[in-house]
C-alpha cells in the first residue's frame, strides 16, 4: 500500500477538508489510504469487529443450515436431525409441527427461515442488555464532550436505511444510552413527536434536576444524519429522496429548521435547540460535517469531508492533528465568507470528527475501504420504537411510528427493499414489532401489548398479498425501556396457518 503525508492547506493552498477539483474524478480508482492514525482508537476498533462479525454470523448461517435441512426432509429420522442441528448452531429449536409434515407437503422454508431470524433477534436482545458487549469506558468523557459545548440532552435522526443503523455506536463512537436515535426514510422525522420528547427531557430538569439542572443555560441538540454514496450516487443514494443528495441534505435541514421553529414559537427564544447536520458517505463511513456559524445557523455548501481530513493528519503526532481539525473548520469558514462556529461548538465538532477518524480507519483496515455491501443488505426489518439493541450496520431497517398509518411511507420502502433482498429468492420478509414501555406506570405494558398487535393487524392488511403468500411474517415484542433488559417475544406469525401466541 501506498501513502503520502498530505501536507496542511495552509501550505498549500487547498480547501481545507475538502477535495480539489482535480481529484474528484480519480476518487475510486486512487489506492487505498493508511489506517493508522494518532487519533484512531484501535482496541475499540478490534472489540466492535469481533461484535459486528459474530453477530451477523448468527443471521447469514441461517440460510446454509435451511439448505441441509432441506436435503434431509425426506430421511425417517429427519426431525431429529434437523433438530440436533440447529440445536447445536443456535441454541434453540423449531417449532416441531414445522418439521413433522415435510414429507407429505414440503418443508416450509419460508416459515422456518423467519423463525430462525426472530429467535436470532432474540438472542442479540438477550446478549445486548445482559452482556453489554458494545460497553464504552469513554462514556464519562463523552458525557462532558457534549456539557461542556452546552447541550444537556442529544438526538440523533437518521433515515431508516439499514446502512445508518450503525449510526450512534460506530460512525460517531458515541454510547448509545446517552443519545436518543429515531429513524425516518429520508430523516423525514415527526416534528411534533420531538417536540413532545423535548418537553419530558426539560420536564426532567425542571423537576429533578436529571441530567442538570434547569438554571443552567444548556440546550437540547438535534443530529440529523442524510446519506449518500460516492461510488453510485445515482443508485445507492437515499431511496426517499431519488438517490439525490442535494434533496436528502435540503429535506434534513428543513426538518431540523421546523423542529427548531417549533420550539421557539411554543416556548419562547430562550428555549433554543440547537441543530447539527451530517452526511454519511455510506460506501465507507465518512462523514460531511456541516459547519454552522457564529450564531449557530447552518448552509448545505459549508462543509468539511472527515476522510480528508483523516489523510491531510496522518502521521501527525495526536496534539497537533486535535490542534488543525479547528484551524481547518475556521479557514474554511473564512474561504467561504462566513465566521466559524462559536468556540465550543468548535470542540465538539473537533471531538466528533475524531471520533469518526476510528470509524473510517476501521472500514480501511477490515473492509479495504469500502464496503463490499454498499447497497441493502439488511435482514430483517424493524417497526415501532427502541430497538436499542440494534447497533449494526445493514442488520435492520428500522422505521419508527406508533401507528402503520403514519408509518406507512416508511414501511412500504422497507417492504420495497425486501421485495428485492428476499422475496425474490423465495425468502419472507421478516418485520420485527416492537413497543417499549414504562414498567412503571399501571397499565403501560397492557397498552403497549395493543398497539403491537395493531400494528401487526395492519401490516398484514396492507400487504396482504405478500401475507398470503407466507412471503411476509412478523413478531411482535414488548420491552420495558426503564430497566437493561431484554426484549419479550409476544406472538409470531409464520404463514397465513401458523401463528403462535406466548405466555403473556
Amino acid at each position: 500500500m501506498f501513502w503520502r503525508k498530505v501536507a496542511a492547506p495552509v501550505k498549500t493552498g487547498a480547501t481545507p477538508g475538502q477535495m480539489q477539483k482535480s481529484s474528484v474524478t480519480s476518487v475510486h480508482s486512487a489506492p487505498m489510504g493508511r489506517s493508522d492514525h494518532a487519533l484512531v482508537n484501535t482496541r475499540r476498533n478490534q472489540l466492535l469487529r469481533d461484535y459486528e462479525l459474530n453477530t451477523k454470523a448468527g443471521f447469514d448461517d441461517l440460510e446454509g443450515i435451511l439448505k441441509r435441512v432441506a436435503s434431509w426432509q425426506n430421511e425417517e429420522d429427519f426431525v431429529v436431525k434437523a433438530q440436533a442441528l440447529v440445536q447445536s448452531e443456535f441454541g434453540w429449536q423449531w417449532p416441531e409441527s414445522l418439521l413433522t409434515d415435510a414429507w407429505k407437503t414440503g418443508l416450509n422454508v419460508k416459515a422456518l427461515y423467519a423463525y430462525g431470524i426472530f429467535k436470532q433477534f432474540e438472542r442479540l436482545s438477550q446478549d445486548f442488555y445482559q452482556l453489554n458487549p458494545l460497553q464504552d469506558e469513554q462514556e464519562a468523557v463523552a458525557k462532558q464532550a457534549f456539557m461542556a459545548a452546552g447541550f444537556h440532552a442529544v438526538g440523533v435522526a437518521p433515515c431508516a436505511d439499514g446502512r445508518l443503523a450503525h449510526t450512534v455506536s460506530y460512525v460517531l463512537r458515541l454510547p448509545h444510552n446517552m443519545v436518543r436515535r429515531k429513524a425516518h426514510a429520508g430523516v423525514m422525522f415527526d416534528v411534533s413527536e420531538s417536540v413532545r420528547h423535548w418537553v419530558f427531557v426539560e420536564h426532567d430538569r425542571f423537576r429533578e434536576g436529571i441530567p442538570n439542572p434547569a438554571t443552567e443555560s444548556t440546550r437540547y441538540l438535534k443530529i440529523a444524519v442524510y446519506h449518500y454514496s460516492d461510488k453510485d450516487p445515482n443508485h445507492q443514494g437515499c431511496a426517499a429522496h431519488g438517490s439525490d443528495e442535494k434533496k436528502a441534505a435540503a429535506a434534513a435541514l428543513q426538518r431540523l429548521e421546523d423542529f427548531q421553529q417549533a420550539i421557539e414559537n411554543r416556548f419562547g427564544c430562550g428555549s433554543r435547540v440547537e441543530p447539527m447536520l451530517l452526511g454519511l458517505n455510506t460506501d465507507n463511513d465518512s462523514l460531511k460535517v456541516h459547519l454552522p456559524n457564529q450564531e449557530g445557523q447552518l448552509c448545505l455548501a459549508r462543509y468539511i469531508k472527515t476522510e480528508t481530513l483523516f489523510d491531510q493528519t496522518a502521521g501527525w503526532p495526536a496534539d497537533q492533528a486535535r490542534a488543525y481539525l479547528k484551524e481547518a473548520m475556521q479557514q474554511l469558514a473564512e474561504q467561504a465568507g462566513s465566521s466559524a462556529p462559536n468556540d465550543s461548538m468548535q470542540d465538539l465538532l473537533a471531538w466528533l470528527i475524531e471520533q469518526n477518524f476510528s470509524q473510517i480507519a476501521y472500514v480501511r483496515q477490515y473492509e479495504k475501504g469500502l464496503y463490499a455491501d454498499i447497497g441493502h443488505a439488511e435482514r430483517f426489518i424493524g417497526l415501532g420504537n427502541g430497538f436499542e439493541e440494534v447497533q449494526l450496520r445493514n442488520l435492520s431497517y428500522y422505521g419508527f411510528l406508533d401507528t402503520l398509518e403514519e408509518g406507512a411511507p416508511d414501511v412500504d420502502v422497507g417492504i420495497k427493499i425486501f421485495k428485492g433482498l428476499n422475496v425474490h429468492r423465495g425468502l419472507p420478509a421478516p418485520v420485527i414489532i416492537r413497543c417499549d414501555y414504562d414498567g412503571r406506570v399501571p397499565g403501560s405494558r397492557t397498552r403497549a401489548l395493543e398497539k403491537a398487535r395493531r400494528i401487526e393487524q395492519a401490516l398484514h392488511q396492507r400487504y396482504s398479498e405478500l401475507s398470503e403468500k407466507g412471503e411476509l411474517t412478523s413478531l411482535c415484542t414488548l420491552r420495558d425501556h426503564q430497566r437493561a433488559v431484554p426484549c419479550e417475544m409476544v406472538s409470531m406469525r409464520l404463514s397465513p396457518t401458523w401463528a403462535e401466541q406466548y405466555e403473556v
